[in-house]
């Protein structure tokens, strides 16, 4: 009866504040359409059906062809993956078959979940049009649209972040043992998830520890303390399984080489220049005036540092833990590899529109002036990206449709040549067309040091009139192209009679007469 009672009296309150009414019934009609929206968005991308791509093929081949105990071991093509996100993965092929939309699935729902969650991230900070255009900058940004239906672990990296604070911030406010428990329990999880959700750990657990001391508040920093223990044993057991190995990956270091954070850190002050520049075009849609969103999002976090200072100091201790990371060699810092920090980079701009709307309050027209311009300078590259991917979805490595051109066209005794980077998507699909007893001479990745190694691929294919050439995910570097030096090639040794490509795509079959 008591709480019945507090309800109605609540009510009773905010109908003596219709005003107040108005703005929360237009808050919560332009809350319900952006994430209408960016479910239209995540649901069109998802529903392309396009084919797995390079990256996407090699992982899925580990997951459709190990059982679940081998997935606890290094796996193949170099790949790398949190063991939870490998597991659910397995799971869904079981139920849902080999195809794209099963492996697709999971990380598909992460990233409608996602959505909804950054909204309480951004409720946390700020209302009215700040929120909006926070809540419509992740909504619209490409990067996160297109992460929501691969086939890899990167949106499951942005979730596990805005996860975390959802639960963690709050603490600063109003310090629960049940939600400290309630963060201890999903860190142990998140590492399972999410590589990075270490430093999205490290950052919360120093953050606590350091406003828990300054309380004096002994039994809260202890239980952060056992937390933070927690967490370390749990990455424990996960570095003697699988982040070892990773560590140890030598092809992984070479590819991403120039995506660690210069060691000294002040040694080469051009990377975090290039690096942020590259990181707002890919993550953000947003490369066209970098300097201005890097103001933007420091005299966001400025000003969230001057309001709710804790949260400020766990944001950037998330983004410090990150790159001492990446300057110890133990973390790549460039493209999706940074994905997970695109939510803090997102609440930091909306905050400086917030404090903008604010302070312009008393000048209605230069505020909404001043507004409009900030809202379109950010909105429109992730907007206009976006909706060119809505409206005609990129197919570029949509190797089916050659795979049953193949398969309608093939004839016992053809031969065969793969590059190397189309041999993941192939293996993958072959067993769809009854291609998988096939056999073929393919490249490898140590022939483009040596190109002209290539060609000693092709000797036991000289003197069959029916050779296929497939090629996708073509090499290029400077001014070498593995396509166009494959085809000169055969063109000198050979005849070609036929070729096959879906109109854009970027996987090439040719069929050649090496008789002659």
């Amino acid at each position: 009866m008591h709480f019945i009672n507090q309800f109605m009296n609540a009510s009773q309150s905010l109908t003596a504040y219709p005003k107040y009414n108005v703005l929360l019934a237009r808050e919560n009609i332009m809350v319900g359409l952006i994430l209408v929206a960016g479910f239209l968005m995540r649901l069109r991308q998802y529903l392309t059906g396009r084919s797995l791509w390079l990256d996407e093929a090699m992982l899925a081949l580990n997951i459709v062809n190990r059982d679940f105990g081998d997935l606890f071991k290094p796996l193949d093509y170099d790949q790398g993956a949190p063991i939870g996100f490998m597991l659910v993965e397995k799971t869904f092929s079981l139920i849902f078959g080999r195809n794209e939309f099963s492996l697709r699935l999971f990380p598909f729902l992460v990233g409608l979940l996602s959505l909804w969650m950054f909204y309480l991230l951004l409720k946390q900070f700020m209302r009215g049009i700040a929120l909006w255009a926070g809540l419509a900058l992740f909504a619209f940004n490409p990067r996160l649209i297109y992460y929501s239906s691969e086939v890899k672990q990167y949106i499951v990296d942005v979730a596990m972040t805005i996860l975390l604070l959802v639960i963690a911030l709050p603490l600063f406010q109003r310090p629960s043992r049940k939600r400290l428990v309630a963060l201890a329990f999903v860190g142990l999880l998140a590492l399972w998830f999410s590589h990075p959700s270490l430093f999205v750990l490290a950052g919360i657990g120093f953050a606590l520890s350091l406003f828990y001391f300054q309380k004096r508040d002994y039994k809260n920093l202890l239980l952060t303390a056992g937390a933070g223990a927690l967490w370390l044993i749990n990455l424990g057991i996960l570095f003697s399984l699988t982040l070892d190995d990773l560590r140890h990956n030598l092809t992984m270091r070479e590819y991403w080489q120039d995506a660690f954070v210069p060691m000294p850190p002040w040694s080469d002050l051009s990377w975090y220049l290039t690096s942020f520049q590259k990181n707002m075009d890919t993550q953000f849609g947003i490369g066209y005036a970098a300097g201005l969103v890097f103001v933007l999002m420091l005299a966001g976090w400025m000003i969230l540092f001057m309001q709710k200072r804790e949260a400020a100091i766990t944001l950037a201790s998330i983004l410090v833990f990150t790159l001492l990371a990446s300057s110890l060699g133990l973390y790549p810092l460039l493209e999706r590899m940074g994905l997970f920090l695109v939510p803090i980079g997102i609440l930091t701009i909306a905050n400086s529109l917030e404090i903008s709307a604010q302070r312009l309050r008393a000048y209605p027209l230069p505020s909404t002036l001043v507004l409009l311009l900030l809202i379109g300078f950010v909105f429109y590259g992730p907007i206009m990206r976006s909706l060119e991917q809505f409206i005609t979805p990129k197919y570029f490595e949509h190797i089916r449709p050659t795979m049953r051109f193949l398969q309608e066209t093939w004839k016992e005794g053809d031969g065969m040549f793969v590059s190397y980077g189309g041999i993941p998507a192939f293996e993958f699909y072959s067993p769809m067309y009854d291609l998988e007893n096939i056999s073929y001479v393919f490249g490898q990745r140590e022939d483009y040091a040596n190109p002209n190694v290539i060609f000693q691929h092709f000797e036991p294919l000289m003197g069959q009139r029916r050779v296929w050439i497939l090629m996708s995910h073509v090499y290029e570097n400077g001014d070498f192209n593995e396509k166009d030096f494959i085809l000169n090639y055969l063109d000198q040794i050979g005849n070609k009679k036929r070729e096959f490509r879906e109109p854009g795509t970027s996987v090439y079959l040719y069929l050649y007469d090496l008789a002659e």
